[in-house]
């Protein structure tokens, strides 16, 4: 992690059936999950800003049916998508929209 960091908190990233819990960490270049030292996958995963097509928020269901309002799905160029459970999704969204410059902007026409 070279670049500034921009936001960070923890986040698990889930692979599998089963989280790794860990923390999140977005700079300027990419978004880095960090596993916790107790993690069964200590694997860091690190994904290059450019490489980000979308971003999602979404919901988890804890044990198959408890709704939880807490997932950022990241999907990448090449089609991979990653789950990510956070604190703040719309924050972590609206951030990490804003460092790979996914953000639209809207201009209004004024004449219509």
């Amino acid at each position: 992690m070279e670049s500034k960091t921009l936001k960070a908190g923890n986040g698990n990233l889930w692979k599998g059936l089963r989280p790794i819990p860990g923390k999140l960490y977005l700079t300027g270049t990419a978004l880095h999950h960090v596993p916790n030292f107790s993690a069964f996958h200590r694997t860091e995963r690190t994904v290059e800003l450019e490489d980000i097509d979308n971003v999602e928020i979404s919901t988890t269901m804890a044990y198959g049916f408890i709704p939880l309002p807490n997932e950022v799905r990241v999907t990448l160029n090449d089609g991979e998508v990653l789950k990510y459970i956070v604190n703040g999704r719309k924050k972590w969204k609206k951030a990490i929209d804003e460092a790979a410059g996914l953000t639209k902007v809207v201009l209004h026409d004024k004449s219509v």
